[in-house]
């Protein structure tokens, strides 16, 4: 009697939807921990306004889940936020988007992207340790750059379309260049965060669940 053949087919059908599960799952952690991180309140030396530890938490999630996990992760909390629940720094809503911290906010989604895709490149295959230690922190900074560059942009046009034009000077100046210094020390602090994470728990962060 035949032994009953095993269809490849059939379980290629159901892979994905597994895999699908796990990976919105993950997004949805990380972007609860995005939210998280945007209560984490605090003011530093001269600082203008008072800093979270939200640069972080985004280039931990681009560096740990790649550029497309990473991306959607971000983007789902600001869809969260958006709708109205406060889990921005300064409550939720559309309204966030016509402040200066819209600017940051949709920011983070380049931030986690452009920090992802560069540590794939480095790594060769998914997210894994394998890229030199130098590329973490490379990819990290790119992805601080990502974000700067969206957010200043956007105050600037935002801040002019409601009559509150902001001179280019002071716009990188107090939006700019008195962040940097505490966002640099978040960067170097995310790219080491995510190797040792991406080492210690490989199957976590693997590709193969990637979105």
């Amino acid at each position: 009697m035949p032994l009953p053949v095993f269809s490849a087919g059939r379980a290629n059908q159901v892979a994905p939807r597994r895999l699908s599960a796990v990976r919105l799952a993950r997004a949805a952690v990380c972007a609860a921990m995005l939210a998280a991180s945007a209560m984490l309140r605090f003011q530093f030396g001269a600082l203008p306004a008072m800093t979270t530890a939200q640069v972080y938490m985004v280039l931990l999630i681009g560096l740990t889940l790649g550029a497309k996990d990473g991306a959607v992760s971000v983007a789902l909390y600001l869809l969260i936020g958006l709708i109205g629940i406060p889990v921005f720094s300064k409550g939720g809503g559309m309204q966030t988007l016509f402040q200066p911290e819209g600017g940051y906010l949709l920011g983070f989604v380049a931030a986690a992207a452009v920090a992802g895709a560069l540590r794939q490149s480095a790594a060769g295959v998914g997210t894994g340790y394998r890229a030199h230690p130098i590329w973490d922190g490379i990819a990290a900074f790119a992805g601080l750059a990502a974000l700067y560059a969206v957010a200043l942009p956007y105050i600037a046009v935002s801040q002019w379309a409601l009559g509150s034009p902001v001179a280019a000077g002071k716009l990188v100046a107090a939006y700019g260049m008195a962040f940097w210094p505490l966002d640099a020390v978040k960067a170097i602090l995310a790219a080491l965060t995510a190797r040792e994470l991406l080492r210690a728990h490989p199957a976590l962060f693997s590709r193969k669940t990637a979105i």
